[in-house]
């Protein structure tokens, strides 16, 4: 039998939903069943799984321990390929959330069981260095496009995810890229137009609103002109599928390497470059040197 106690960080939390992160690799089906049997109790009395809980409640588990083990193993999000996060692409850490890198061509979070991708490799990290709990899933919070590189925000505790995912709904974190895109890009420009999500994994951009289409604003500031391309940075107002890419194709001046929005292939350059976070300030992830190629070969 294992007994826990509810920390302050879970409270308000339906039982049902905080089981499930207690045992990832369970079913839904199978906590309900243990719900109604009474080999999951809250407070001694059995539950139904929609109880909110409170800081100190005490749910007690009667399985083995061998039993509850295999459930309360994170094997489904874990990497397959056993690929580590390297310590240089830890940008800035705290108990709570992390600001990691994440190179061109891995995805942000894997569309198979066990696949590569950046959320496997920071919790096999996690659980390397013995900070991840038995009765919490962390996760990151923003993806970036397989094709993207730079800063990916990830939450280590259920604080770490709420604060993350709240500043971030709020419009509270700032967020700057950095591209290169065909053209000369002339000045310093704030644009306003509206996106539409498409079948296929692509979106719309047209000027005037259109039935189902969301607003967007970009900032764009042109800092070095090249011969046929320009280098911006890019402050997000609003964060939505495809956002620079195609409002940057919609304008006339696609990103460098989009087969999706423009006619090139290979690499992107397109760069999460930095974030500013209330309280702790901004975080930096530097331009990869395939930017710096790019750039002295195109003065």
């Amino acid at each position: 039998m294992k007994e826990i106690r509810v920390a302050e960080s879970f409270s308000d939390s339906r039982l049902d939903k905080y089981l499930i992160r207690l045992l990832p690799s369970a079913s839904a089906g199978f906590i309900y069943k243990m719900l109604r049997k009474k080999n999951i109790t809250l407070n001694g009395k059995k539950a139904s799984g929609r109880e909110l809980l409170r800081y100190g409640d005490l749910i007690r588990i009667f399985f083995s321990d061998e039993t509850f083990e295999k459930f309360s193993r994170k094997e489904q999000i874990c990497s397959s390929e056993g690929v580590m996060l390297a310590e240089t692409d830890i940008l800035y850490q705290d108990k709570d959330i992390m600001a990691v890198h994440k190179p061109a061509g891995l995805l942000s979070q894997s569309n198979r069981p066990g696949g590569d991708c950046l959320n496997a490799r920071i919790i096999s990290y996690l659980a390397s260095e013995g900070e991840l709990s038995s009765d919490f899933t962390p996760s990151i919070v923003n993806r970036l496009d397989a094709a993207t590189s730079g800063i990916v925000l990830f939450g280590k505790t259920y604080h770490g995810v709420r604060l993350l995912t709240e500043m971030i709904r709020e419009r509270r974190i700032v967020k700057t890229y950095k591209c290169i895109c065909h053209k000369t890009f002339e000045e310093e420009v704030t644009v306003t137009s509206y996106l539409k999500e498409l079948s296929g994994n692509r979106v719309s951009v047209t000027a005037e609103r259109t039935d189902g289409s969301k607003r967007i604003i970009t900032e764009f500031i042109p800092e070095k002109r090249l011969c046929g391309y320009t280098l911006l940075t890019v402050i997000l107002h609003t964060g939505r599928k495809h956002q620079i890419r195609a409002q940057l194709a919609a304008l006339g001046f696609p990103v460098a390497g989009d087969s999706k929005y423009g006619h090139d292939s290979g690499r992107l350059y397109l760069h999460a470059y930095s974030v500013e976070i209330p309280g702790i300030g901004q975080i930096v992830d530097l331009l990869p040197e395939e930017f710096g190629r790019f750039i002295n070969a195109h003065l």
